[in-house]
């Protein structure tokens, strides 16, 4: 009956490591959830400095608007914006992928994939 904490502690153990090894610094992810009408407009602040990169790595799907914009109306910070299509209710969900520590000149040293998921209602 002792080998049995023996082989719970061991496979704790390995799923520790495993989470843990999973989590370089270079990468991130995270989770955005979002309740909206089908009225509103949502906005998410991507990134503000000029060699920052922003993309969509996955589009949305019931939208009339998803999309980035990076222009004198958002003072040149990379803004996603979405409005769900007319008359959409349910979700919908799109992936972005951000890119910072760029010096210009040599590649981007973090990126951060966000996932928002909305939630579309009357």
């Amino acid at each position: 009956s002792m080998n049995i904490p023996r082989r719970i502690a061991i496979a704790l153990l390995l799923v520790a490591t495993v989470a843990s090894s999973s989590c370089d610094r270079s990468s991130d992810a995270e989770t955005v959830e979002v309740a909206l009408r089908t009225s509103e407009t949502y906005q998410f602040a991507m990134a503000t400095g000029d060699e920052d990169g922003a993309r969509i790595l996955s589009q949305a799907v019931h939208f009339s608007v998803s999309e980035i914009r990076r222009d004198s109306t958002t003072n040149w910070s990379a803004l996603y914006v979405y409005a769900p299509a007319a008359g959409f209710l349910g979700e919908d969900s799109v992936q972005l992928e951000i890119t910072t520590g760029s010096d210009g000149a040599s590649a981007p040293t973090r990126r951060k994939r966000v996932t928002i998921r909305f939630s579309v209602r009357g």
